[in-house]
This record gives C-alpha cells, structure tokens and sequence, in this order.
C-alpha cells in the first residue's frame, strides 16, 4: 500500500502567499470601486437647467422708459429723440414678449456622462472638456468649455432670440462651447458663477469616475 505524496512546504507557502495576494487585490479593487462610485452619486443621475426671469422684469422697465423718452420728444419737438426711443420701445417690447416664459423651458441637461443643449446638434462627452469658465457678460451668463482638440465638436444653430439662451461650437481661438443664458436656474433657485462652475465641475469628476469604472468592470469580465 504506498502512501499519498504531501505537497512540499514550499508548495505551501506559495499557495497561501497566492491567495493572500489574491485577496488584498480583490480588496483594493473593491474599494477603489467604492470610492468610484462615490465621486459618481455626489450629483444626481441628471440636473436640468433653466434661465432666469430677468428679462421678466427688466424688460418692462426698459420698454417704459423708452416711452417715456419717445413720449419727452413729441414734448419737446425733438424728432431724433422720439424716433429713437420709439425703436427702443419696440425692441424692449420684443424682448419683453421673447421672455414671458423665462425660467420655465429646460435649455440644459448634464447627466453622469454628458451635456445636452438645445441648440446644439447632439450631446458633448463631460470626459472632453478640459476646462470651465463661467462669468458674466453684461446682461447675460457665459459658460466658456474648453475641450480636448481631437474631439469631434457638435453644430450649433442660433435661436432668434434676443439675449436667448444660446449654445455654440467654435474652434476658434481653441476647441470650445459657448452657452450664454441670462442666468442659470436648477430646482427654481439661480445658481451664483461659482455654483454652476462647481456643478460643471462635479459633473466632470462623476463622468470621469463613470469611464474608469466602466474600464475596471470590463477587466473584470
């Protein structure tokens, strides 16, 4: 009758190493995951964007002025002046109608991955976008996006809309989008420069988290 072999120590000893080593990796791979999926769920799964009622306001106030100064050359005889300031009412009249419904219409999207503009042919990857600039421009908000030059850019088309909201795709001076808005809105609150720049920002890091976890779990299979 002849004894089974024993494995040797050192078979041993390299198996447990094997699975000691297996079991760390899997240990950091799980919280590598879990800190992935952390930086994704600090945004919600989509956040809509609107702009603000500004022009609700503003324009009436504009639009009587103008009548007022229209109405202060027929006064005055002064014929420039009332020519001027009845161009200026009519202009002030338009915006004023143009904006009845601002802060209603959702004009932006951005999601875990993209940003979706109404005025743009199709949605931009967050991934692409290498920088964020948001300032205002007068009586408008300015979201100035930088992106990666090899990145295939959408279409723009313009709205028609005196001070509308307004995406576009330029290339020049670099690779960017352009989004103009009179303010931004989310959740009926107007978000400050530095809140849509830290939203923007958060969307980033959530798309860019999103990529690598998508790259780990086809590893895994």
């Amino acid at each position: 009758m002849t004894t089974p072999s024993q494995p040797d120590p050192l078979s041993r000893l390299s198996e447990a190493l094997g699975n000691e080593y297996g079991q760390a990796r899997e240990a950091q791979r799980g919280q590598v995951v879990a800190d992935l999926r952390e930086v994704i769920e600090r945004v919600p799964e989509q956040s809509e964007f609107t702009n603000t009622g500004r022009f609700k306001v503003l324009g009436p106030v504009l639009l009587l002025g103008a009548l007022a100064m229209a109405a202060a050359g027929l006064t005055q005889d002064g014929n420039k002046l009332t020519i001027f300031g009845g161009l200026m009412a009519l202009v002030f009249a338009v915006l004023t109608w143009q904006h009845r419904n601002s802060g209603r219409h959702v004009f932006m999207r951005l999601t875990r991955r993209q940003l979706f503009v109404d005025t743009l042919s199709g949605p931009v990857d967050l991934t692409d976008i290498v920088d964020v600039e948001v300032k205002d421009e007068g009586l408008v908000t300015q979201q100035k996006l930088i992106v990666r030059p090899d990145c295939t850019l959408p279409t723009h088309r313009a709205t028609g809309k005196l001070f509308g909201n307004q995406a576009m795709a330029l290339n020049k001076p670099v690779p960017h989008l352009r989004i103009l808005s009179a303010g931004l809105m989310c959740n009926g609150r107007k978000l400050s420069n530095e809140e849509i720049a830290a939203t923007l920002h958060a969307y980033w890091q959530a798309a860019c988290a999103q990529r690598q976890l998508d790259a780990l779990n086809e590893q895994a299979h």
